[in-house]
């Protein structure tokens, strides 16, 4: 009786441990998958931007560096798991450092590089001229509505570029509005009692720069009596 019972425990213990090894080998192949999930959406988000990119005429310029090396551990993996499942839990390689880390990092660059072209977009696109020069106009009443105008438009551009998109199309409609809006405060900048030569000097510098040849002798004494003259600067090419 005592054999009999000590070889059912035996036998119900090696059961345990086999299920046991089972649900720990199933565990570990759950985690593989979720790991291999991941980088997968996480490429196909990136590839997804970098496609988007390309269509509004945004070059990203990315290559993906050793990609024919992943491309074969893929390959190679797909083919094991084919016939194997189990083969996660001994791969040819280290599938997460050789592997899964090295597809996010892919995944990371080219939200870096996307990032960087966007900000470099906006930067080439969007509003010009000084802030020194809106600095200095703040401090005369007549002007003040108009420069608060102007910095809207301006805040909103920095906003606009620090968010990368996932729409591009749609925040260079964005872009386009507020530099619309920051154009058309400029041009209608003026002030009564303000000399008319004074006003298309100020919406030049906000444009492409005002020439030397517009810097008159009315302007530089109306800028010199308000302390504005060391707001501007001389800029060649």
């Amino acid at each position: 009786m005592l054999l009999e019972r000590a070889t059912g425990l035996a036998e119900k213990i090696n059961r345990y441990e086999k299920l046991k090894a089972a649900a720990s080998q199933a565990k570990m192949l759950r985690t593989r998958g979720e790991q291999l999930r991941q980088a997968g959406t996480s490429l196909a988000d990136a590839r997804t931007i970098l496609e988007r990119f390309d269509a509004a005429g945004i070059s990203a310029n990315f290559i993906a560096s050793n990609s024919d090396d992943l491309i074969e551990k893929a390959g190679t993996l797909k083919d094991l798991v084919r016939a194997d499942p189990t083969v996660l839990a001994d791969p040819p390689f280290d599938l997460k450092y050789a592997f899964i880390d090295r597809l996010l990092g892919i995944s990371t660059f080219a939200a870096d590089v996307v990032g960087k072209a966007w900000s470099s977009y906006v930067a080439s696109h969007g509003a010009t001229g000084s802030s020194e020069v809106l600095d200095a106009l703040a401090k005369l009443p007549q002007f003040q509505i108009s420069v608060a105008r102007i910095r809207r438009s301006r805040q909103g551009i920095e906003e606009l570029s620090k968010r990368t998109p996932t729409d591009p199309l749609k925040d260079i409609k964005n872009l386009e509005e507020l530099v619309a809006e920051h154009r058309a405060a400029w041009s209608e900048l003026k002030a009564d009692g303000i000399p008319n030569t004074v006003i298309v000097f100020l919406r030049a510098c906000a444009d492409n720069g005002a020439l030397l040849s517009e810097l008159t002798d009315e302007v530089r004494k109306w800028l010199e009596n308000r302390d504005l003259l060391n707001a501007f600067r001389v800029r060649i090419g």
